[in-house]
């Protein structure tokens, strides 16, 4: 519900600044992946993932993930717009749809890992 309320209001923010304030996609996907940063690790850090300990390591790890979706969103926005297959609009609804399953996964395997978790897994013998 956190990241689809996230991305909700990014989009949101991307469609308004590609629409009406005739922005270009690419700058205008940058807005979004910033108010996404604030927004999408404050929200997740109270309401989602488990690690309220290392919020430093947690908010750098949250911005490398950031960096591999954002990425992965700009390539695949570019070749859509490029490509002339679809508009910014629709362009970034395909790609955002195709970055989320990363983006959930580093951030719930990665990024939002307890560190509880992380220190009490069992060893394995040699």
């Amino acid at each position: 519900m956190v990241g689809t309320l996230n991305t909700a209001v990014c989009y949101a923010l991307y469609a308004a600044l590609v629409h009406w304030s005739q922005w270009h996609h690419n700058l205008a996907l940058v807005a979004d992946y910033v108010l996404g940063m604030f927004l999408g690790f404050a929200m997740h850090r109270l309401a989602t993932f488990g690690d309220r300990k290392q919020i430093k390591l947690a908010f750098g790890k949250y911005l490398a993930a950031l960096a591999v979706t954002f990425v992965l969103n700009l390539a695949v926005l570019d070749l859509l717009v490029a490509a002339q297959l679809l508009g910014p609009l629709a362009g970034q609804a395909v790609a955002v749809a195709l970055v989320t399953l990363v983006s959930f996964m580093l951030q719930k395997h990665w990024v939002f890992r307890s560190y509880q978790q992380a220190t009490d897994a069992p060893e394995v013998a040699a």
